[in-house]
């Protein structure tokens, strides 16, 4: 019924040899891992499975079924990494990829042109924010199959490639002819000085290239007369290990330890600060919430067991597991967590993922400085941020109207797109009267039980990303910050932990 050849052993299970290449990859696990006749075991259900299931299952899904089954037994970030999925992963934190040079979004089943990177390929074609990106190659590029994967894995690729488009601008066609180049993904979205002496620096991810931008901008402030640092982890979601090390050390002095991790086949390994980084003894706030997770929160544990800031926000993600990502012979990888890691204090902030893994919420620590700190599944701040989020009728009103209200502020910037970018602020008041009135039409709205000035504001700053550049949007964005707020309060009262 089944060729013989289909169950042989290295088509059988992708499991058993991905199990045998981590096992001969780390020889620490070769050494303690001989019994292979278990893995018998794994090939004795695929074969009867594969043969006598009722309804036949092709030998990909089922071998998808047996990978997926031991990873899912494991922890959320121990995970496979298909080779048509690892090549976007790898771009992520690389810092950078081959690609046209645009930020876009999709209205209507259309490819629209949110933002030109500025000296990029795109910009040198002309490429203007506002356009239709309606073919490219030939292709008709428009309906409801086009989303943001097939968008980018089409405009992404080799440097050097050609990309023919056509582009619709104001109910005419224009033919483009774009080479692929370099685009840098940035991991300092912004940094400026707020005030005389206070820099503030907002740091996305922990990528390749993020200590050189870091240390880059961090320089820049100081020129310009920083003293104080306020340095904005909020919504990042980590990356390499070694970049929080190389940042977190140019806040402490010498001799000083960042990190630790160990686990069951790795050793023990410390890392500390080696007394040159150049930002040693200014005051220094690091602002956190719930997505700031894994190297985010590397550097701020380490700087609040050492008391060298004060941590301002909400309560981090709790991810303190260390992955190394691992080569397959399919073209995919696989991500294995190796490790955990401990703060300074000795503290793991990672936050409890199944019924074998538990923490001591109450167990203490003590800072440098002798305050007492938890291991309690995250970095709680030193100043808690309460009430930042959205009432429960203000959730659902978004989420039903999310889509239309994007829909209205892309619309409205891409008609007013030059008098928005010469003064947005007297644009917003002329028009706020009929702004009121199209949120007023919406389901939800629930007679006025939301507070009307909100949803103006929130619909305003959807018009603006589609007009303001990544730094001027945090920086319009900021006036209204409570963290930020929250941020100067402290550093500007002298009430550092030091």
């Amino acid at each position: 019924m089944h060729k013989k050849n289909s169950l042989d052993f290295y088509k059988i299970s992708f499991w058993v040899l991905f199990v045998i290449m981590i096992f001969s990859t780390f020889p620490s696990v070769n050494k303690k891992f001989r019994n292979y006749e278990k893995l018998n075991h794994i090939e004795e259900i695929y074969g009867i499975i594969f043969k006598n299931y009722q309804k036949s299952i092709p030998e990909d899904t089922l071998i998808k079924f047996l990978r997926n089954g031991v990873l899912d037994n494991l922890d959320p970030f121990t995970q496979y990494i298909s080779k048509e999925e690892l090549l976007r992963v790898n771009e992520d934190f690389a810092g950078d990829f081959y690609g046209i040079g645009v930020q876009f979004t999709i209205i209507r089943d259309t490819v629209m042109v949110i933002k030109v990177i500025d000296n990029g390929p795109s910009d040198k074609s002309n490429i203007l924010p506002g356009d239709r990106i309606i073919s490219v190659n030939s292709k008709n590029f428009t309906g409801k199959e086009i989303d943001n994967n097939v968008v980018m894995n089409t405009l992404r690729g080799k440097k050097g490639e050609k990309v023919d488009i056509k582009v619709l601008r104001k109910n005419k066609e224009l033919k483009k002819t774009i080479y692929r180049d370099a685009i840098p993904l940035k991991s300092i979205e912004t940094s400026y000085l707020m005030n005389d002496n206070v820099g503030y620096l907002k740091l996305e991810k922990f990528a390749a290239t993020t200590y050189y931008e870091f240390k880059e901008a961090l320089t820049n402030l100081m020129s310009q007369g920083a003293e104080k640092l306020i340095l904005d982890l909020r919504n990042n979601g980590g990356g390499y290990l070694q970049q929080a090390v190389d940042i977190t050390n140019e806040f402490l002095a010498g001799n000083m330890e960042i990190v630790s991790t160990e686990g069951d086949f790795r050793k023990k390994q410390t890392y500390y600060s080696n007394n040159r980084g150049i930002f040693k003894s200014g005051d220094l706030v690091v602002l956190i919430d719930q997505n700031s997770a894994s190297a985010s929160e590397i550097l701020a544990g380490a700087i609040q067991d050492h008391d060298r800031g004060s941590i301002v926000g909400k309560k981090s993600f709790g991810k303190g597991l260390v992955q190394e990502q691992v080569p397959l012979k399919d073209g995919g990888s696989i991500r294995i967590t190796v490790s955990k890691y401990y703060t300074p204090s000795g503290r793991s902030i990672q936050k409890p993922y199944n019924f074998s893994d538990t923490i001591d919420n109450r167990k203490e620590f003590k800072t440098k400085g002798g305050r007492v700190v938890f291991s309690d599944g995250g970095i709680t701040p030193d100043f808690i941020i309460f009430n930042d989020t959205m009432s429960t009728v203000e959730s659902n009103f978004w989420n039903k109207n999310y889509k239309t209200l994007y829909e209205k502020a892309f619309d409205f910037a891409d008609s007013n797109r030059i008098e928005l970018t010469l003064d947005y602020r007297s644009v917003f008041k002329k028009n706020r009267e009929n702004f009121v009135l199209e949120i007023l039409q919406l389901p939800g709205i629930n007679g006025g039980v939301i507070p009307i000035n909100n949803l103006i504001s929130q619909f305003e700053n959807m018009i603006l990303n589609n007009i303001l550049s990544t730094e001027k949007l945090h920086y319009h964005y900021n006036k209204d910050d409570n963290y930020l707020q929250k941020a100067l309060e402290v550093i500007n009262a002298n009430g550092i932990f030091k």
